[in-house]
């Protein structure tokens, strides 16, 4: 029996020179794309730089991306109620709820299409420039502005899904 060869596709995980986990989400000019198990921030490396996980690596991603569920504070019980989700301990899987501009605010309406850009898939996520966002979002009245607002944001759909 001939073993497969590895090699960098897409949804495989693998592990950087730098010693990185991380989900192969594409290829690009000679780049291959990879996010962090459970999200995050997107990097790239050659594909020669790129190897894949041994073991204990896999056993470290199945724990970083293994949703557990929620328990109950005092008792210790598994939340039984319709509609509780199970959270991922590394990340959010985009969770995080869309900012509400405030009505009439100019910088809440760009904030918002900054999140919108920040969230999309591709090079430019970047799940913490978003969560800014909603944090400004959520401190109006602007005054003063806890971080510098983009005026142009770039143009996307409105919702996730539209994006996608």
């Amino acid at each position: 029996m001939v073993a497969e060869e590895w090699s960098p596709t897409a949804m495989r995980y693998a592990v950087g020179k730098d010693g990185r986990l991380g989900r192969v989400t594409g290829h690009y000019l000679g780049s291959v794309y990879l996010r962090p198990p459970g999200g995050g921030r997107e990097w790239s490396s050659p594909p020669e730089e790129l190897r894949q996980p041994t073991a204990q690596e896999l056993a470290q991603i199945r724990v970083l991306t293994t949703r557990v569920p929620v328990v109950n504070g005092g008792t210790g019980d598994l939340k039984s109620s319709p509609g509780v989700v199970a959270v991922v301990l590394s990340a959010d899987h985009e969770l995080r709820p869309r900012p509400e501009p405030a009505t009439g605010c100019m910088q809440c309406a760009y904030l918002v299409e900054w999140f919108d850009h920040y969230m999309a898939t591709g090079p430019q996520h970047d799940e913490s420039a978003a969560v800014d966002c909603v944090v400004e979002v959520r401190n109006h009245p602007h005054d003063p502005p806890k971080m510098g607002i983009k005026e142009f944001a770039p143009q996307y759909p409105a919702t996730r899904e539209a994006r996608q």
